[in-house]
């Protein structure tokens, strides 16, 4: 029995192959293909970005949960009401999210974590367009209850062609790299044969606000925002071929 088994499997095996030969015939008749050059480049534009997002979260926290949603939910009420009476056209405002969580303490070893407590969580998107006006809808946030804030997270409305830009951008480098690569072989570039590019928007620098409402009598000061530049990248690989 095991020697019939070798026998099919060697048969079989001898098909199998004869196509992969005559292939490799095949494949020595064919001319050698183009000398290519396979190269890269990166690209990059400054632009200062025209849209800014704020994430905002009310938080409550109360012996009861309903005491604490109760008490969230007349916070954000205000702070819904106010934002919307101070958001212009073209910017929005969204819920993000809700949460009603325990607040436990842990006791020694072997004893099961108390409920002390309950917190209640309710967080909001804004987009502005205007962001001069940026720093006073902190302060407005601040004033309505809102007691974590972060961002800015920076956007820009021309990203697409400011992708654009810089992949042309690194288009060109990558073509002048690889004018130099045939030149140093006594060749030149013919044509392109290839192009794959990646982009990106990296952006400006920002740090994470966490804010609590300011104490009763407190100066008024307007919270200073500075918009900056952002770095927008592209990356392309490109296929040239040469003669």
């Amino acid at each position: 029995m095991f020697a019939l088994l070798q026998k099919i499997f060697l048969l079989i095996g001898f098909l199998v192959l004869i196509p992969g030969t005559q292939m490799l015939a095949g494949e020595e008749a064919v001319k050698p293909g183009p000398q290519v050059a396979l190269v890269s480049g990166d690209g990059k534009v400054l632009a200062v970005p025209d849209i800014a997002q704020l994430q905002v979260t009310i938080l409550t926290e109360a012996p009861q949960a309903q005491v604490a949603a109760a008490e969230n939910a007349k916070k954000a009420e205000a702070f819904v009401a106010a934002a919307k009476k101070f958001l212009q056209a073209g910017d929005t405002l969204k819920s993000m999210g809700y949460r009603i969580m325990p607040l436990q303490t842990y006791g020694g070893q072997g004893k099961k974590p108390a409920i002390t407590g309950y917190r209640a969580s309710n967080s909001f998107q804004i987009t502005i367009k205007d962001l001069t006006r940026l720093g006073d809808l902190i302060d407005l946030a601040v004033r309505q209850g809102v007691n974590e804030i972060q961002g800015p997270f920076w956007e820009h409305s021309r990203l697409e062609t400011l992708i654009q830009e810089a992949s042309v951008q690194a288009l060109q480098k990558a073509k002048e790299l690889a004018e130099a690569l045939a030149k140093s072989q006594g060749l030149q570039i013919k044509r392109l044969l290839r192009v794959s590019t990646r982009g990106r928007g990296v952006p400006y620098p920002r740090d994470e606000a966490r804010l609590m409402a300011p104490a009763a009598g407190a100066e008024k000061v307007a919270t200073p925002i500075e918009v900056g530049e952002q770095e927008i990248r592209a990356t392309v690989e490109a296929v040239f071929e040469l003669e």
